[in-house]
């Protein structure tokens, strides 16, 4: 996989993305703004594998909010690229031994632009805009009929049920899709309503399918921006999805959570670190050491952590997946 650059400190902060899967007309932005994003050109990915025959099997995956700041991330800034790699070492390294990464940068918004009321559906429009223009190029030039997976979290996460909702069934690749990951968002019935070609997972094996889920300690949910009215969620111990609360799969189902230093190196990993259970439309999780999660301005939101909780269990659920796919 190739990274165009190293180390920076990140730290993710709350995103109010409740609206973020709606996309309208607000006051445009300016003209260089909107302006395409060349995908043509290596320099506007984040990540592109060394050897595109290395795995059978892709990834287009789509990174958290990294930009700090208010309107749109400037993806030609060294620094915001550099930041951006953080989570393809915290998150997107579960999909590495299984599938060729690809990673586009996207102008996505700032942690302050959710609150520029005036222009945020042109931001979101724009950022949705560049994360269809990089799929579709993907599709088109670096997929070469392979099977892939779609993977994201947060603000990745919610462009791409976004995006998805008004395109799936319509690529012409949706048979190659072994799994959808929109995970640290949510998927809702109302996504399902207006796109029934969406369905989520229902088991291990299930392929074609989508995954969503928001972890958090019980009695949280209604505090948490990423969990929306009629959330289904997916119980990542057992990997199946409902709109009901289940029963508490248990801490030793939990095959290792992984912990990454600050840049995202170091991963430690913790067995039997956390039970699951989907509950009011959210992850209910128990960490067994609260002191090893990421900061968060919620106490009991593990918003940040959302892959690394889960991290051997999704690592895998993919090679299983991948397997059902080809067999």
């Amino acid at each position: 996989m190739k990274l165009l650059k190293k180390k920076m400190y990140i730290v993710l902060l709350s995103i109010p993305l409740v609206m973020l899967s709606l996309v309208g007309c607000g006051e445009k932005v300016s003209q260089n703004e909107m302006n395409q994003v060349d995908y043509a050109k290596e320099s506007n990915w984040l990540a592109l594998p060394e050897d595109a025959n290395a795995h059978d099997v892709d990834v287009f995956y789509v990174y958290p909010t990294i930009y700090q700041g208010d309107g749109l991330q400037d993806i030609s800034d060294p620094e915001q690229v550099e930041a951006s790699q953080v989570p393809l070492r915290t998150q997107a390294s579960v999909f590495a031994d299984s599938a060729n990464i690809y990673a586009p940068m996207y102008r996505q918004v700032g942690k302050d632009g959710f609150n520029n009321t005036e222009n945020l559906d042109s931001f979101l429009q724009v950022a949705e805009e560049n994360v269809k223009d990089a799929f579709l190029y993907y599709l088109e030039n670096y997929n070469n009929g392979k099977p892939f997976i779609i993977a994201g979290h947060s603000q990745g996460s919610s462009t791409l049920i976004s995006l998805l909702t008004k395109i799936w069934g319509t690529t012409g690749a949706e048979d190659r899709m072994i799994a959808t990951y929109i995970i640290g968002f949510s998927v809702t019935e109302s996504d399902i309503e207006a796109n029934p070609k969406i369905r989520m997972c229902e088991n291990p094996t299930d392929i074609g399918c989508f995954i969503s889920y928001n972890s958090l300690k019980d009695g949280l949910q209604s505090e948490s921006v990423q969990i929306l009215e009629g959330a289904i969620v997916t119980n990542p111990l057992s990997w199946e999805s409902s709109r009901e609360d289940g029963i508490v799969v248990p801490a030793s189902e939990n095959k290792g959570s992984v912990f990454f230093s600050e840049e995202g190196y170091s991963p430690t990993l913790y067995k039997n670190f956390t039970s699951a259970q989907i509950k009011d439309h959210g992850l209910v999780c128990e960490p067994a050491d609260l002191s090893i999660l990421s900061s968060y301005p919620i106490e009991g939101i593990y918003h940040p952590d959302d892959y690394s909780l889960f991290y051997e269990n999704i690592k895998e659920n993919i090679a299983v997946r991948i397997n059902a796919y080809f067999n």
